[in-house]
């Protein structure tokens, strides 16, 4: 006799194996939309003010993104497990809510598909951002998804029968339709080519819609009207056939001041807080930037960021390229430049002698600089793990007072001109949510309503000592016997919930530059982009570059028409990824053989009596390990020459000693040295 079911069975059969799809039709639609709200509410501050002006003011765009939201929960359609499916897809868009809640906060910028490459280095700071509870509280709740996950795939019961093919091709018609609204959009102008303000857009459109724009867009994409015929005609009149040729200073070589030293110093979350519109204080905390801006020449530099990606301004400043024309969000640092050599200032100036030095006081492998500098030409890097005697803040960032003297000793250490690029990491964030007052602090008297007062507080007292670095640094300069230039900038503005009606700049990418010179040159000093800051420096110093540097220098600086973008956005496509017409069709650019430290490391002696190792030699620091073989000893740090390793057993027959970074990366290491 067959098994009679019970009304308790009957009710699973129906929750678990029968839902009708009928009922579907409306449950779906339903999720998307409150999924859609929860994630946008997150997006915009949990604010229900700005999403409620989101939904009514810009409802077409609301509702794209309810479509995508909907696309991704009828993905769930194609598994007999869909219950468990639909509830892992409707967990992730509010994991990702979170993240942007947590990112935009902290970042000022939104979190982008991109970010997920940039994993390493956001785990390598994580303590500076968030207490070691903060961090426990976000794994253990991160585990806590992922067990709630597999407990779904284990409770909920299958579909016994459903129609595959129907459910597939439900899927594909919501994805086709997302795709070919996307395109038939763009077309429309109903959304931009590309979005050159991340912040703007993804409160303008919604995060679904731009975080699935970022997804997988990466490099510049085929500009129209492209072809190596086109770049020839670009070219041609860039060397002067069609618009004169191209003038540049002349200067005597009895002055020996035609090839100046060129320092670049690019000063993070480095900004003059008297531009903030109503902000008062109780004294200057940048008065030795202020006072070199009123006194030189001085001018606005529009960066491509806010808040963080220092690497994105320092990529247009190398290499003259503009960002806008890449994927959203994208850093060329962690994509095209980990393979592709390219032309920068470094490449430029070594045609005339240089010798080209990246200096950064943090870990040689953040923004994989490690890599990517030698594809940019540089000779040398000097990171934080070769200096010496570096002392930290409280948040574990390097303090900037010692690139005086690595900057001075980069300098001293070669027979002809240098090019420095230095970049500063002290006044990084995250700037406390607490505020404690010390002695000698600077008071903030008044701020505009939006920015937070603690947090604000606590920058204004970081940024001095970075102020003072440079007030040492142009000391040394003006006294050292070399001419040489300065050209100092900030990075980008800090991530303190800063608005553009805020600020007399009218803008939050609007950092400020100023020029610098011991030998009593006049420069120029217009209002720029980033990308063609350089240029213009090369052109004053009587230096033509090389294709886009020739191609900056052949316009008024101050030339961002559409005419001229659309021009610079397809000599940056064919030497990225065209057809290298510009070259014809081979880069001359080739991938550096750099060193990394400006001063050797060097073994001369090592004694393994009385149970250690200890090892003799020049220019240690304290990231320098003992190796035996490939693996590193325990060492400890004596001074510059020397450093010690406890030994367990024998001593090894040879030894090394190497730069080891945080993340383990083995930087240089030196020759073998045999033990007597």
């Amino acid at each position: 006799m067959a098994h009679r079911q019970s009304k308790g069975e009957k009710k699973r059969r129906i929750r678990y194996e029968s839902i009708n799809p009928q009922v579907r039709l409306v449950e779906l639609p339903i999720l998307a939309l409150l999924l859609t709200l929860a994630v946008e509410f997150l997006n915009r501050g949990m604010s229900l003010e700005r999403l409620f002006a989101f939904t009514t003011q810009r409802p077409l765009y609301f509702l794209y993104n309810v479509l995508i939201v909907l696309t991704t929960l009828t993905f769930s359609e194609l598994f007999k497990r869909r219950r468990a499916v639909l509830c892992t897809v409707s967990l992730l868009w509010i994991v990702l809510g979170i993240v942007q809640f947590i990112v935009i906060k902290d970042r000022a910028q939104p979190f982008c598909s991109v970010d997920i490459l940039m994993l390493k280095d956001a785990f390598s700071i994580i303590t500076v951002y968030y207490t070691w509870p903060q961090i426990i509280a976000m794994f253990g709740s991160g585990f806590l998804a992922i067990a709630a996950i597999v407990l779904m795939f284990g409770r909920m019961r299958r579909r016994k029968r459903f129609n595959r093919s129907a459910s597939l091709l439900t899927f594909v018609g919501f994805v086709l339709l997302c795709v070919m609204l996307s395109a038939l959009g763009v077309r429309a102008e109903f959304f931009p080519r590309r979005f050159e303000n991340l912040v703007d857009a993804y409160n303008d459109y919604g995060f679904p819609t731009c975080f699935c724009f970022t997804f997988g867009q990466q490099g510049i994409s085929r500009p129209e009207e492209y072809s190596t015929e086109a770049v020839a005609d670009i070219l041609k009149g860039i060397d002067g056939t069609d618009s004169g040729e191209l003038t540049y200073p002349e200067f005597s070589e009895a002055d020996n001041l035609a090839q100046p030293n060129i320092i670049y110093l690019q000063l993070e979350s480095f900004f003059d807080v008297n531009t903030i519109i109503g902000g008062e204080y109780s004294a200057d905390p940048t008065p030795t930037f202020n006072r070199l801006c009123r006194n030189f020449p001085s001018g606005l530099l529009y960066v491509p960021t806010i808040g963080g990606g220092t690497a994105n301004t320092e990529f247009e400043v190398l290499t003259g390229m503009d960002l806008d024309f890449f994927g959203a969000g994208e850093y060329p640092y962690n994509t095209i430049l980990q393979q592709e050599a390219v032309e920068s200032i470094a490449t430029n100036l070594k045609t005339q002698g240089y010798t080209a030095t990246a200096m950064h006081n943090n870990s040689g492998t953040f923004y994989s600089r490690n890599s990517v500098y030698p594809n940019l030409g540089f000779d040398r890097f000097v990171s934080l793990e070769y200096m010496r005697d570096v002392k930290y803040t409280p948040l574990g960032w390097a303090k900037d007072a010692g690139l005086t003297d690595e900057i001075l000793r980069a300098l001293q250490s070669t027979e002809g001109r240098d090019m420095v690029m230095c970049i500063t990491v002290e006044s990084h964030g995250k700037y406390a949510e607490t505020y404690e007052p010390k002695e000698g602090d600077i008071e903030v008297l008044s701020l505009p309503e939006g920015i937070a007062y603690q947090p604000f507080q606590n920058f204004i007292n970081v940024i001095p000592a970075t102020d003072e670095f440079l007030k040492n640094l142009v000391h040394a300069i003006a006294r050292f016997d070399e001419p040489t230039v300065v050209v100092a900038y900030g990075d980008h503005l800090p991530a303190l919930e800063l608005a553009a009606d805020q600020l007399t700049t009218g803008s939050v990418y609007a950092s400020r530059y100023v020029i610098w010179n011991n030998y009593g040159k006049e420069f120029e000093a217009p209002d720029l982009q980033a990308y063609r800051l350089s240029a213009n420096v090369l052109k004053q110093l009587g230096f033509p570059g090389d294709v886009i540097f020739k191609y900056h220098q052949s316009a008024d600086p101050t030339e961002t028409g559409e005419e001229y973008l659309d021009k610079l956005e397809k000599l940056q496509y064919d030497i990225l990824y065209g057809d290298k017409g510009a070259f014809e069709g081979e880069s001359p650019y080739q991938k550096t053989d750099m060193t990394m430290g400006c001063v050797p490391i060097t073994i001369a002696d090592a004694n393994s009596e009385y149970g250690r190792l200890l090892v003799t030699g020049e220019n240690f620091t304290e990231f320098s390990k003992i190796m035996n073989g490939d693996q590193p000893m325990q060492t400890a740090y004596i001074d510059e020459y020397h450093i010690v390793a406890p030994l367990d057993g024998p001593a090894p027959e040879t030894i090394s000693v190497a730069q080891v970074a945080k993340d383990d990366t083995v930087l240089s290491e030196t020759a073998a040295y045999k033990l007597n």
